[in-house]
């Protein structure tokens, strides 16, 4: 592995990659942005999604009210977590497919 102090180069396959050079072009640029605009609403979404729960259960009495039976809205809210979670999972996942390909597009677009 070969690196030098102004551009950082790795040899992989007696290819020399400038990874700094990729960084600076705009179609990187745009990648970046695009799975920052995913990546941040969707573990804002999450994140809220995973603590309202606590909040709701100690600071309020919402979710003590039972909807059937003997089942409160603080099951349905605690069994909630599973599909919300493959529903992400499964989104993720096809978008970070999505990435992948743009950012192998990227990379042939490089010679690579």
């Amino acid at each position: 592995m070969n690196q030098s102090s102004e551009n950082v180069i790795y040899e992989e396959k007696d290819q020399h990659v400038n990874y700094d050079r990729i960084a600076k072009t705009e179609e990187f640029k745009q990648l970046v942005s695009e799975k920052k605009r995913f990546i941040l609403p969707y573990s804002v979404f999450y994140l809220s999604y995973s603590l309202l729960l606590p909040f709701l259960t100690f600071y309020t009495d919402i979710l003590n009210h039972q909807v059937i039976g003997d089942i409160t809205w603080a099951w349905i809210y605690g069994l909630s977590f599973i599909p919300v979670s493959l529903w992400v999972c499964s989104f993720y996942v096809k978008k970070a497919a999505y990435f992948d390909g743009k950012a192998k597009e990227i990379l042939e677009k490089e010679g690579l």
